[in-house]
């Protein structure tokens, strides 16, 4: 048997909105999570379709003011809900080893600007958007 087949950080796509534009240039981290959902109840139903958690996308990414960045896209839309793709092997097609996971998310509070002086020094900024319900894995199937 040979091993797994690795996800190394040289590529990424992150579509988001409609029509849906990739921001990879601007991303230096993105991670989607989970943590226990911030609710009082959860029924059975909820447990079982997975809905007793909540998922995050967590970007960290380049400040630009440039109106096409994605810093901008965040300042100009946050708390906007809007549909996102991120495919962490950076394929433009899902397939079964190289899947795609999709799902609407509401864009974070508008980010940080500025940083440390120096030279060579570039800001970035994190945010973290919450993702509605489950992120979908899309395999290309169709299923």
């Amino acid at each position: 048997m040979s091993g797994s087949t690795r996800i190394k950080g040289v590529a990424l796509a992150l579509k988001l909105g409609s029509p849906a534009v990739d921001y990879w240039c601007d991303v230096t981290a993105a991670t989607i999570t989970n943590d226990e959902g911030d609710t009082d109840v959860i029924t059975f139903c909820d447990a079982a379709e997975g809905n007793d958690r909540q998922y995050f996308l967590n970007i960290t990414a380049i400040q630009s003011t440039d109106v096409d960045g994605l810093w901008r896209y965040t300042w100009d839309h946050a708390g906007e809900v809007v549909g996102f793709t991120y495919a962490p092997h950076g394929n433009e097609v899902p397939t079964a080893s190289q899947p795609h996971f999709i799902g609407t998310v509401k864009i974070g509070p508008r980010p940080t600007i500025g940083g440390e002086a120096g030279q060579s020094n570039t800001y970035t900024f994190e945010s973290v958007w919450e993702i509605e319900g489950v992120p979908v894995l899309d395999d290309g199937s169709g299923s």
